[in-house]
C-alpha cells in the first residue's frame, strides 16, 4: 500500500515515514503542500497524510485542491492544530480523518487501516465538498444525507466518469433513458432536481447549462 506523507518538519516526517515503512507501507515524503499536490496529480496513492502548517500551500488548501480534481483518495490530516474549528474545517473540505500531534504510532496505523478499507470506499466518491455513495444512492455532507433516485444517480455517475466534459441534452436522454420515449424537457427537469439537492446540502458543485450540461465546482466557496 502506497502512502504520500507531507510535513515541513523534516525530522518528524522521516520519523513518521519510518513508522509507516516498519508497518509494511511504501512511503513517499514531501516537505511542502505544493509538492504534495503535484505528486497527487501524477501518481496514485492509497492514502495521503498531510500536515496543516506547511509553506507555499497549507494542508487545507491541498485537500481542497485534491477534492476539486475529483480525486477520492483517503486523506488524513496530521497536525498540532487541535482546535475544534480546525478539525471541522478539515473534514468539511474533504479530509477523511484528523489526528493531532503528539500521537501514538498505533493510533496512526489504526486510522490508516480504517480509511483505506476497500469495501468501505469502493462505492464512495468525493465531489467538491460532498460524498456520493453510489451503493446507497445518496449524497452526503456534514453527516446529512439526501437520497437520489435512479436517474439522478445515473446522471451524477455519468458526469463523474466524464470530468470537465460537456454533455448535450440529447446525449443525456439517450444514455440515461436508453432511447425510451420520454417527455420533452425531462433532462432539464432532472438536472434541476439534482441541483436542488446540491443546494439543500450547501454543496459547492452544480450541473450548469453551458450549451450542453457540465458538472462544475465553485472554487470560491469555502
Amino acid at each position: 500500500m502506497k502512502i504520500l506523507l507531507a510535513d515541513d518538519v523534516e525530522e518528524l516526517a522521516e520519523a513518521v515515514g519510518a513508522i509507516l515503512e516498519n508497518n509494511n507501507y511504501e512511503v513517499e515524503i514531501v516537505f511542502n503542500g505544493k509538492d504534495a499536490l503535484e505528486r497527487v496529480k501524477k501518481n496514485k496513492y492509497d492514502c495521503i497524510i498531510l500536515d496543516v502548517m506547511m509553506p507555499i500551500m497549507n494542508g487545507f488548501e491541498v485537500v481542497r485542491n485534491i477534492r476539486n480534481l475529483n480525486i477520492s483518495t483517503p486523506i488524513i490530516i496530521l497536525t498540532a492544530k487541535s482546535l475544534v474549528d480546525d478539525k471541522v474545517k478539515g473534514l468539511d473540505i474533504g479530509a477523511n480523518d484528523y489526528i493531532t500531534k503528539p500521537f501514538e504510532k498505533e493510533e496512526l496505523i489504526a486510522r490508516i487501516r480504517l480509511v483505506t478499507r476497500k469495501e468501505e470506499y469502493n462505492n464512495k466518491f468525493v465531489i467538491g465538498n460532498i460524498v456520493f455513495n453510489k451503493e446507497k444512492s445518496q449524497i452526503l455532507k456534514d453527516n446529512v444525507a439526501l437520497n437520489l433516485n435512479k436517474q439522478e444517480c445515473d446522471i451524477l455517475e455519468l458526469f463523474l466518469k466524464n470530468p470537465e466534459t460537456k454533455i448535450s441534452e440529447a446525449e443525456l436522454q439517450e444514455i440515461i433513458w436508453e432511447n425510451k420515449k420520454v417527455n420533452n424537457g425531462i433532462v432539464p427537469m432532472y438536472i434541476s432536481y439534482l441541483n436542488e439537492k446540491f443546494n439543500a446540502l450547501n454543496a459547492n458543485i452544480r450541473v450548469n447549462d453551458v450549451g450542453g450540461y457540465k458538472l462544475t465546482i465553485k472554487k470560491d466557496l469555502h
